[in-house]
Protein backbone atom coordinates (compact mmCIF):
# COMPACT_ATOMS: atom_id res chain seq x y z
CA UNK A 1 0.00 0.00 0.00
CA UNK A 2 1.37 3.85 -0.71
CA UNK A 3 2.05 6.02 1.94
CA UNK A 4 0.46 9.01 1.80
CA UNK A 5 3.05 10.63 -0.16
CA UNK A 6 3.61 8.08 -2.43
CA UNK A 7 -0.32 8.31 -2.93
CA UNK A 8 0.49 12.41 -3.60
CA UNK A 9 2.93 11.79 -6.37
CA UNK A 10 0.56 9.35 -8.07
CA UNK A 11 -2.29 11.85 -8.19
CA UNK A 12 0.16 14.17 -9.63
CA UNK A 13 1.63 11.55 -12.23
CA UNK A 14 -2.38 11.43 -13.23
CA UNK A 15 -2.78 14.83 -13.22
CA UNK A 16 0.10 15.92 -15.52
CA UNK A 17 -0.59 13.03 -17.62
CA UNK A 18 -4.13 14.25 -18.57
CA UNK A 19 -2.57 18.44 -18.99
CA UNK A 20 -0.07 17.14 -20.82
CA UNK A 21 -2.83 16.01 -23.62
CA UNK A 22 -5.60 18.59 -22.63
CA UNK A 23 -3.71 21.94 -21.31
CA UNK A 24 0.19 21.31 -21.99
CA UNK A 25 0.99 25.57 -20.80
CA UNK A 26 -0.17 24.78 -17.69
CA UNK A 27 2.03 21.67 -16.61
CA UNK A 28 4.74 24.52 -16.10
CA UNK A 29 2.63 25.97 -13.93
CA UNK A 30 1.85 22.52 -11.76
CA UNK A 31 5.45 21.53 -11.47
CA UNK A 32 6.75 25.39 -10.00
CA UNK A 33 4.04 24.81 -7.16
CA UNK A 34 3.90 21.09 -6.93
CA UNK A 35 7.80 20.45 -6.17
CA UNK A 36 7.15 22.98 -3.02
CA UNK A 37 3.95 20.40 -1.78
CA UNK A 38 5.48 17.79 -2.12
CA UNK A 39 8.79 18.57 -0.42
CA UNK A 40 6.78 19.88 2.17
CA UNK A 41 4.61 17.06 2.33
CA UNK A 42 7.72 14.57 2.25
CA UNK A 43 9.27 16.15 5.22
CA UNK A 44 6.12 16.41 7.55
CA UNK A 45 5.62 12.83 6.66
CA UNK A 46 9.31 11.97 8.03
CA UNK A 47 8.26 14.63 11.09
CA UNK A 48 4.94 12.15 11.88
CA UNK A 49 7.00 8.89 10.90
CA UNK A 50 10.53 9.74 13.65
CA UNK A 51 8.17 11.25 16.15
CA UNK A 52 5.76 8.00 15.85
CA UNK A 53 8.87 5.83 16.34
CA UNK A 54 10.09 8.07 19.13
CA UNK A 55 6.65 7.94 20.91
CA UNK A 56 7.09 3.94 20.64
CA UNK A 57 10.42 3.47 21.75
CA UNK A 58 9.86 5.70 25.24
CA UNK A 59 6.80 3.34 25.59
CA UNK A 60 8.39 0.27 25.05
CA UNK A 61 11.96 1.55 26.91
CA UNK A 62 9.79 3.00 30.14
CA UNK A 63 7.87 -0.56 30.49
CA UNK A 64 4.29 1.62 29.08
CA UNK A 65 4.78 4.25 32.13
CA UNK A 66 2.41 6.99 31.19
CA UNK A 67 3.75 9.47 33.10
CA UNK A 68 7.09 9.12 31.60
CA UNK A 69 5.67 8.86 28.19
CA UNK A 70 3.94 12.11 29.13
CA UNK A 71 6.17 13.64 30.09
CA UNK A 72 8.94 12.97 27.31
CA UNK A 73 6.05 13.35 24.75
CA UNK A 74 5.61 17.09 25.67
CA UNK A 75 9.07 18.24 27.14
CA UNK A 76 11.09 16.81 23.96
CA UNK A 77 9.25 14.86 20.75
CA UNK A 78 6.10 16.92 20.25
CA UNK A 79 6.57 20.14 18.60
CA UNK A 80 10.71 19.04 19.06
CA UNK A 81 10.88 17.57 15.93
CA UNK A 82 13.39 20.53 14.59
CA UNK A 83 15.76 20.44 17.19
CA UNK A 84 16.13 16.66 16.85
CA UNK A 85 18.30 17.03 13.81
CA UNK A 86 21.11 19.45 12.31
CA UNK A 87 19.63 19.88 9.17
CA UNK A 88 22.24 22.84 7.19
CA UNK A 89 23.11 26.21 6.44
CA UNK A 90 20.32 28.40 6.75
CA UNK A 91 18.77 29.76 3.90
CA UNK A 92 21.30 27.56 1.39
CA UNK A 93 19.20 24.92 -0.38
CA UNK A 94 22.74 22.88 -1.59
CA UNK A 95 24.04 22.56 1.97
CA UNK A 96 22.23 20.59 4.14
CA UNK A 97 23.72 18.63 6.69
CA UNK A 98 25.69 15.16 5.77
CA UNK A 99 25.46 13.57 9.15
CA UNK A 100 22.78 12.67 11.88
CA UNK A 101 25.22 12.76 14.63
CA UNK A 102 23.39 15.11 16.24
CA UNK A 103 20.29 12.92 16.54
CA UNK A 104 22.13 9.94 17.26
CA UNK A 105 24.03 12.02 20.38
CA UNK A 106 20.35 12.68 21.87
CA UNK A 107 20.80 8.67 23.03
CA UNK A 108 24.56 8.96 24.32
CA UNK A 109 27.48 9.52 22.99
CA UNK A 110 28.14 5.49 23.65
CA UNK A 111 25.11 5.29 21.35
CA UNK A 112 26.24 7.71 18.74
CA UNK A 113 29.67 6.33 18.41
CA UNK A 114 28.30 2.50 18.14
CA UNK A 115 26.25 3.70 14.80
CA UNK A 116 29.20 5.74 13.07
CA UNK A 117 31.09 2.17 14.09
CA UNK A 118 28.10 1.02 12.01
CA UNK A 119 28.52 2.88 9.48
CA UNK A 120 32.31 2.61 9.03
CA UNK A 121 34.00 -0.04 6.50
CA UNK A 122 34.82 -2.78 8.21
CA UNK A 123 37.93 -5.47 7.31
CA UNK A 124 35.66 -8.23 6.79
CA UNK A 125 33.03 -6.59 4.67
CA UNK A 126 31.33 -8.98 2.00
CA UNK A 127 29.37 -6.71 -0.71
CA UNK A 128 25.41 -7.38 1.33
CA UNK A 129 27.68 -5.32 4.08
CA UNK A 130 28.80 -2.61 2.10
CA UNK A 131 25.61 -2.18 0.22
CA UNK A 132 24.02 -2.12 3.56
CA UNK A 133 26.22 1.07 4.64
CA UNK A 134 26.07 3.12 1.78
CA UNK A 135 23.14 2.31 1.60
CA UNK A 136 22.03 3.84 4.88
CA UNK A 137 24.54 6.51 4.67
CA UNK A 138 22.46 7.96 1.28
CA UNK A 139 19.60 7.20 3.07
CA UNK A 140 20.50 9.48 5.90
CA UNK A 141 21.56 12.17 3.74
CA UNK A 142 18.58 12.41 1.83
CA UNK A 143 16.19 12.51 4.68
CA UNK A 144 18.37 15.57 5.99
CA UNK A 145 18.65 17.10 3.13
CA UNK A 146 14.79 16.87 2.55
CA UNK A 147 14.18 18.70 6.26
CA UNK A 148 16.92 21.13 5.51
CA UNK A 149 14.58 22.53 2.18
CA UNK A 150 11.35 21.73 4.23
CA UNK A 151 13.10 24.36 6.99
CA UNK A 152 13.86 26.50 4.13
CA UNK A 153 10.40 26.51 2.68
CA UNK A 154 8.09 27.06 5.93
CA UNK A 155 10.60 29.86 7.37
CA UNK A 156 10.19 31.75 3.83
CA UNK A 157 7.59 33.28 2.37
CA UNK A 158 6.48 29.62 0.80
CA UNK A 159 4.25 30.97 -1.44
CA UNK A 160 6.29 33.41 -2.57
CA UNK A 161 9.43 30.86 -2.53
CA UNK A 162 11.02 29.93 -6.24
CA UNK A 163 12.36 26.88 -5.46
CA UNK A 164 13.52 25.05 -8.83
CA UNK A 165 17.16 23.32 -7.71
CA UNK A 166 15.36 19.80 -8.28
CA UNK A 167 12.43 18.92 -10.44
CA UNK A 168 9.24 16.89 -8.72
CA UNK A 169 11.06 13.60 -9.65
CA UNK A 170 14.24 14.55 -8.08
CA UNK A 171 12.16 15.49 -4.77
CA UNK A 172 10.37 12.11 -4.99
CA UNK A 173 13.52 10.63 -5.66
CA UNK A 174 15.09 11.70 -3.07
CA UNK A 175 12.19 11.12 -0.60
CA UNK A 176 12.61 7.44 -1.52
CA UNK A 177 16.24 7.70 -1.30
CA UNK A 178 15.53 8.81 2.59
CA UNK A 179 12.80 6.27 3.27
CA UNK A 180 15.16 3.28 4.48
CA UNK A 181 16.56 5.77 7.17
CA UNK A 182 13.15 5.56 9.19
CA UNK A 183 13.64 1.69 9.35
CA UNK A 184 17.77 2.21 10.20
CA UNK A 185 16.05 4.27 13.21
CA UNK A 186 13.12 2.21 13.88
CA UNK A 187 15.74 -0.78 14.25
CA UNK A 188 18.17 1.01 16.32
CA UNK A 189 15.92 1.88 18.79
CA UNK A 190 14.65 -1.88 19.39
Amino acid sequence: MADPVQQLKEEYDALVEYLTSQQPSLVNDLNKNFRKVLLLSAGSYFESQITSILISFVKAKSNEDQRIISFLEKQAISQKYHTLFSWGKKDTPDQPEKSAAAFFRLFGDSFKRDVENELKPQKDDDENAIGRRAEIKISIEAFLEIGHLRNILVHSNFAAYNYDQKTTQEIYDLYLKAKPFLEYITQKLN
